[in-house]
């Protein structure tokens, strides 16, 4: 049995900048046609428009199918997506804010994505990050409503070490769970980092972890 898998994006993209500018016409069309594996392949074709928010919309589509060539049942795949970006940088940091929305045209299943990032330079050593987000999720062949999903997160960055120390918390609207994950990260050597996070420490049972990884390129 084969498999194959067909993935089409249609893309809108409006990139930033308040006013309209000139640009030629190779730079207004997106075409990326992939090829990932034997009978799998991929494109993207799109546009884009000189506009304040950078902006992308198009579909997922795909199938599987036999070596006879007939197509599996269930294997069908037809997503809508869209996003909304605006990004805007400066010497003292940056903002990002973003909105997803995605939606499975055959199992009715959605979710919608708002969040917002911030970095900036707190001191002369210290760098931080802020993030919050809330996701909303809809699954129709549940008979439940739709599930709220808030978080915010927060990292500090020691500049003349690298060190990272960051926390995060998350909250379900449906049972008011509460979640939480502190984390530390420090380069040891151009290729040596030292990492550990740990889940719901103000638990009865914690859980964390602790890894040592090296890369290598060539």
């Amino acid at each position: 049995m084969r498999l194959v898998l067909t993935r089409t994006f249609l893309c809108v993209q409006l990139c930033t900048t308040p006013l309209f500018e000139t640009a030629g016409a190779s730079d207004l069309v997106i075409w990326s046609p992939v090829k990932l594996a034997p009978r799998t392949y991929q494109t993207t074709i799109g546009f884009r428009l000189p506009m304040a928010w950078e902006m992308s919309a198009g579909a997922d589509l795909g199938l599987a199918g036999a070596a006879g060539g007939k197509i599996l049942r269930g294997s069908e795949l037809a997503t809508l997506w869209g996003k909304a970006v605006d990004d805007r940088r400066s010497l003292a940091g940056q903002l990002r804010s973003e909105v997803a929305l995605r939606m499975d045209t055959l199992k009715g299943d959605g979710t919608l994505y708002l969040g917002r990032s911030q970095s900036w330079i707190f001191s002369k050593d210290i760098d931080m990050q802020t993030l919050g987000s809330l996701n909303l999720n809809y699954v129709a062949t549940r008979a439940e409503p739709a599930s709220v999903t808030a978080s915010q997160g927060v990292t500090m960055i020691f500049a003349s070490t690298g060190t990272s120390i960051s926390a995060s918390g998350a909250v379900k609207d449906r049972d008011g769970a509460f979640s939480s994950t502190l984390g530390f990260n420090q380069p040891i050597a151009p290729n040596l980092n030292l990492s550990a996070s740990f889940n719901d420490p103000l638990t009865l049972t914690p859980t964390g972890d602790v890894r040592v990884d090296y890369r290598i390129k060539w």
